[in-house]
């Protein structure tokens, strides 16, 4: 797998520069929320950006599914909403970046967007595009914050375990330039995805934990408590064409009370409108994720989900 750093600039030129893809247009989807951008080049571009958005809820999923139908069949004008031109990064920072992602993975003549709705950390990712088809999906992150090396840790050590009952993406690249962290790794299968009605939980779970089992632990960690992937979710746990499950975004892999991932699976669940939540005996797991919730940044959107996760949670741990 190669791993190539590029050196960190000083005196970034800020000014936006024409892109290779400069004359590309996009619209935002859903509409309205500045979240993704999908290409208007092509039919197999649109179709691309759209799988970008890991949709949850049964509105959101219908909706997504009814905006890829109108694609398909009338092109990515069908979308809803005026097209605008869009460029992800300043000049200089976008240079070194598709300069040293080029000399690695080939070239590259399109990309869609995914900009972060959280308030921290600041971040964006990019869908790389070959004649509309995806070859790369490019995580970046401002602030040193660490998390991308957390997942490049993460996610090789998963790659390498070749777990059984999911998949995850193969990590491909990662270094920085300027401002930005960057971590690239192969792209999810075509087409859109969905989370799994029943995924089996407990073999996910054990393969998790065994293929983490080598990552650092942080002085004064419990000695009982395991490996977790962090944000086990429905949104991070998607069905692909085929059935197949891929588990991805491990920025928050770590150390947690025994039991943290399913219980974070169950409460989001149920968070998004699908079935109740029961009372469980994972008290300490459920304090783990009570206090992540109130001490997590939060923004207008992240606001509803939150409280909604904070009643959840307060009924499984039997408040």
């Amino acid at each position: 797998m190669p791993n190539r750093t590029a050196g960190r600039g000083e005196n970034i030129d800020t000014t936006p520069i024409p892109l290779a893809n400069s004359t590309q247009r996009y619209k935002d989807f859903p509409p309205g929320w500045g979240h993704i951008k999908v290409p208007m080049s092509s039919r197999r571009a649109a179709l691309a950006g759209l799988g970008l958005y890991s949709a949850c809820r049964r509105r959101a999923l219908w909706a997504q599914r009814a905006a890829s139908a109108f694609v398909a069949i009338f092109g990515p004008e069908a979308l809803p909403g005026r097209s605008f031109p869009w460029i992800p990064l300043s000049g200089m920072e976008w240079l070194e970046l598709s300069d040293a992602w080029r000399r690695e993975l080939g070239s590259f003549d399109g990309m869609a967007g995914y900009i972060r709705l959280q308030t921290s950390p600041t971040g964006l990712a990019l869908l790389l595009l070959r004649e509309g088809a995806s070859i790369a999906f490019a995580k970046l992150r401002q602030g040193n914050c660490g998390s991308l090396s957390n997942e490049r840790r993460a996610l090789d050590a998963v790659w390498s375990y070749r777990p059984r009952a999911f998949q995850v993406p193969e990590p491909l690249l990662s270094g920085s330039a300027g401002r930005w962290d960057y971590l690239l790794s192969a792209p999810l299968p075509a087409g859109l995805h969905r989370p799994p009605r029943n995924p089996p939980l407990r073999p996910i779970l054990e393969e998790i934990q065994a293929a983490l089992a080598g990552l650092p632990r942080p002085p004064g960690t419990p000695d009982h408590w395991c490996p977790m992937h962090g944000d086990f979710s429905p949104w991070n746990l998607r069905q692909v064409r085929g059935g197949s499950l891929v588990l991805i975004d491990w920025e928050n892999a770590g150390w947690a009370p025994v039991g943290a991932d399913e219980v974070f699976y169950r409460a989001t669940w149920t968070a998004l409108g699908y079935r109740p939540v029961a009372r469980c005996d994972r008290h300490e797991a459920v304090q783990f994720w009570l206090e992540r919730v109130a001490a997590h940044p939060m923004n207008s959107r992240d606001h509803r989900l939150a409280l909604a996760l904070r009643e959840i949670l307060g009924r499984m741990g039997g408040s």
